[in-house]
């Protein structure tokens, strides 16, 4: 399954997210766990908020990982699906209208 995640900033907190993230990439204690997967993470360093995409079947490793980073961001997770799946249930949904 997908997951949207959202993540604000407050100002702060700038400095210690900013060196947290550069720290997350070498520190071995960010690295994801088996059966979580980011898909793709955007960036807006100046409006201190950003989005990313995970796949993974079992939520609870997301919101885990999420652990992390929850006392600097404030984090919204979402489902999404992809195209496909979103135009199945728009044609289907049109189908019973």
């Amino acid at each position: 399954m997908l997951y949207r995640v959202d993540w604000q900033v407050e100002s702060q907190n700038r400095d210690d997210v900013f060196a947290r993230f550069v720290d997350s990439r070498t520190n071995s204690g960010y690295d994801l766990p088996d059966g979580l997967i980011m898909d793709g993470r955007w960036h807006d360093v100046c409006a201190l908020k950003g989005t990313s995409i995970w796949k993974t079947d079992d939520v609870e490793l997301l919101m885990q990982w999420m652990q992390l980073w929850n006392d600097k961001l404030e984090l919204a997770i979402s489902p999404c699906i992809d195209d496909e799946a979103a135009g199945r249930i728009c044609a289907e949904t049109l189908a019973i209208s």
